[in-house]
C-alpha cells in the first residue's frame, strides 16, 4: 500500500509509558504516528499511572547519577548513592524471579537501563533522587539502598503528563477514546492496521506498522481461564484500578490466535502500594500486582 493511502506510518495502542516511548522513538525516526488509548484524557496511561515513578538501573557512581539528575555540590555532599552493579541487578531479577526470568529479555533489560532512562531524559522527561523512601539519614548523608536512588518527577502522573505533552509537541496524533479492536491484515497474513472503536463508531485506520503496547489481559476473564486455567490462583476475580479496565481489548481480540500457554507464575508477581492519591484503586490487575487499600492493608 503507497504511503499516500496509509492514516500513519505507525500505530501505537495502548498510551502508558511503553506506548508513548515507542511513539517518540519511531517520530525521532521520521515516521507519522497515531496513539490509540482506549481511556479519557482524566484517565489515560493506564497502570503507568499508578506506579510510584522508581526507576531501576545499572550505575556505578555519581557521574551515572547526575547524567539523570541536576545536583549541586552542596546537595551531592550530603547524599550517598553507592553503586547498583550490573551483577548485583541480574542476581535480583533471578532471586526474585526464583531463576524463571527470561536469560535474553534480562540481559536486554539490564545492560540497557541506565541508556534507556538517559534516552528518556533527552525526551524531556524529569527525574529527581528517591531520598523520600529509598535512604536513610546516616552520619548527615542521605544513603540509598536497592539501586533505587532515582525516580520520576511526580510518580506515574507526572511521567504519563510529561510523556503526553511531549508527544503532543512532537506532532504525535493521541486518540483518546480510541479503542483497537482488531489487527487488519491482508492475504497474505500481513498487518496492515489496526480496527478502532470510538464512541460507539467503528472505522479502519491503515498504518504501515502497529505496535501493541497496551497491557496484558488481565481484565479479560475468559483469557485468565483459557491461557492460565481455570483453577490458576491468578483467576480469582478483584476489583481492577481503572487503568486495568481499558485492557479487555488487549490481547482478547486484537490478537486472535496466541501460539501458547503463557508462563505467568505466582512468583513473579509485582506487589505495590497504591499512593495515596488513588483512593479510587483499591486492587490493581492481579498479574499487574495488588494494591493497598487506602489503610495500607493487604
Amino acid at each position: 500500500m503507497s504511503n499516500d493511502k496509509l492514516d500513519a506510518d505507525v500505530i501505537v495502542v495502548g498510551a502508558g509509558n511503553a506506548a508513548a516511548s515507542a511513539a517518540l522513538a519511531a517520530r525521532d525516526a521520521g515516521a507519522r504516528v497515531i496513539m490509540l488509548e482506549a481511556a479519557t484524557i482524566e484517565e489515560r496511561g493506564g497502570n503507568s499511572t499508578y506506579t510510584a515513578g522508581a526507576t531501576r538501573l545499572v550505575y556505578n557512581g555519581v557521574e551515572d547519577v547526575t547524567s539523570l539528575v541536576d545536583l549541586s555540590e552542596a546537595e551531592l555532599a550530603t547524599m550517598d548513592f553507592g553503586t547498583y552493579t550490573e551483577e548485583q541487578y541480574f542476581d535480583d531479577m533471578y532471586r526474585m524471579t526464583r531463576y524463571r526470568t527470561d536469560p535474553e529479555l534480562c540481559d536486554i533489560l539490564v545492560h540497557n537501563s541506565l541508556p534507556t532512562w538517559q534516552w528518556l531524559r533527552k525526551q524531556g522527561v524529569k527525574f529527581q533522587t528517591s531520598q523520600g523512601r529509598q535512604a536513610f539519614k546516616v552520619d548527615g548523608k542521605f544513603k540509598f539502598w536497592g539501586g533505587l536512588c532515582v525516580e520520576i518527577w511526580g510518580g506515574g502522573p507526572g511521567l504519563v503528563d510529561m510523556e503526553h505533552d511531549i508527544c503532543q509537541k512532537k506532532g504525535i496524533d493521541i486518540r483518546y477514546e480510541t479503542a483497537g479492536v482488531s489487527l487488519l491484515t491482508d492475504d497474505a497474513g500481513r498487518v496492515t492496521g489496526v480496527k478502532v472503536r470510538h464512541k460507539g463508531r467503528t472505522t479502519d485506520l491503515r498504518a504501515g506498522a502497529v505496535v501493541l503496547a497496551c497491557g496484558g489481559f488481565e481484565s479479560n476473564a475468559e483469557m485468565r481461564a483459557r491461557y492460565m486455567g481455570a483453577r490458576h490462583p491468578l483467576q480469582h476475580r478483584r476489583r481492577h484500578q481503572d487503568g486495568a479496565r481499558y485492557r479487555r481489548y488487549a490481547l482478547g481480540t486484537l490478537v486472535e490466535r496466541p501460539r501458547r500457554r503463557l508462563g505467568l507464575q505466582r512468583t513473579a508477581l509485582r506487589r505495590s502500594l497504591c499512593r495515596r492519591q488513588f483512593p479510587e484503586a483499591l486492587l490493581s490487575a492481579r498479574h499487574y500486582g495488588q494494591c493497598a487499600r487506602r489503610a495500607f492493608r493487604r
